[in-house]
């Protein structure tokens, strides 16, 4: 019998200091759409078929709150919170229906770098997941910062059914999908939020998201390119509270069938940065903000 892993990343959540400007933002120029809102929280879709992709929650301080993975049904929630038991993860809840927006049967955890995540099955899709050109499909994938990558990778890996797809100088892949890569460590001197990358429908999504990003006042901090791991199209920028965000499309779909490269098979000529050759960026603007949003550390405070 298979172990359980979990098999794709639904949606995150983010603690922001102003929360009607960052819906604002989010709404207006990335693209999403509120689905749910009280006084201190908000729910924001993209088109594909999850509740929500991105949750924001006022905060004192900006932060990254947990991430939400999805695993097949309810018995493979209850083996993979088993697996995490086993393995000596002390911050753990039981497995439960879950009351928020989006609802499920899931638990949360703390991993060992005092990342708080949630596994869930049995959340509400949406029906209308037609693809727009001018919105976000998904959020595709998120890149972490670690103090250790090789070995946060492997507790992923061993825990909670990822595997290691490729690895360059400065980052490592993990694929729980037919998606290149769900999530990303880049060794860095804390735990912290590198990126969070939204797909869009097309190469030319991308480039419209990003005029409209730079009409709106946000300027492009890296890209437009074509990266190596992942072979996708790119667009950086620093959005609301410093988090980076990237407007992304045509990820390499993958089977078992890839090729893991490592460091050696990602090398650039000089002055690239990207597969094209035409990237500009990264900016220092860019390179501090990657390491900025951290993981919470304070109470929730009322919303402005």
């Amino acid at each position: 019998m298979a172990r359980a892993a979990v098999d794709g990343l639904c949606s995150i959540e983010l603690g922001v200091s102003d929360l009607a400007a960052s819906i604002r933002f989010y709404t207006e120029t990335w693209g999403l759409r509120v689905v749910a809102q009280d006084a201190r929280t908000a729910q924001l879709r993209a088109t594909g078929p999850y509740h929500h992709v991105l949750g924001l929650q006022a905060r004192a301080q900006p932060a990254l709150l947990r991430i939400d993975l999805t695993a097949p049904d309810q018995p493979a929630v209850d083996a993979l919170h088993q697996a995490l038991r086993g393995a000596g993860i002390a911050e753990i809840t039981a497995p439960a229906p879950i009351s928020e927006p989006g609802g499920g049967y899931g638990f949360a955890f703390t991993d060992p770098d005092g990342r708080k995540l949630r596994i869930l099955a049995g959340d509400a899709r949406h029906s209308d997941h037609a693809p727009d050109p001018d919105r976000p499909r998904k959020i595709t994938h998120l890149v972490l910062n670690a103090r250790d990558r090789d070995a946060i990778c492997a507790f992923y890996c061993a825990h909670l059914g990822f595997r290691q797809i490729d690895k360059t100088k400065g980052l490592t892949f993990l694929c729980c999908n037919r998606d290149h890569h769900s999530i990303a460590f880049a060794e860095s001197d804390a735990a912290s939020l590198h990126h969070v990358a939204f797909e869009m429908a097309t190469i030319d999504s991308v480039m419209r998201g990003a005029g409209r990003m730079r009409d709106s006042g946000y300027a492009i901090e890296w890209g437009v390119g074509r990266h190596g791991p992942g072979d996708n199209v790119f667009a950086y920028f620093v959005g609301p509270d410093d988090v980076v965000i990237e407007y992304t499309a045509e990820v390499l779909q993958v089977d078992d069938s890839y090729q893991v490269r490592g460091p050696d098979d990602w090398v650039w000529l000089p002055g690239r940065t990207d597969q094209w050759g035409i990237a500009t960026g990264p900016t220092p603007r860019l390179a501090q903000a990657q390491k900025r949003i951290r993981f919470p550390s304070e109470p929730a405070h009322a919303a402005r």
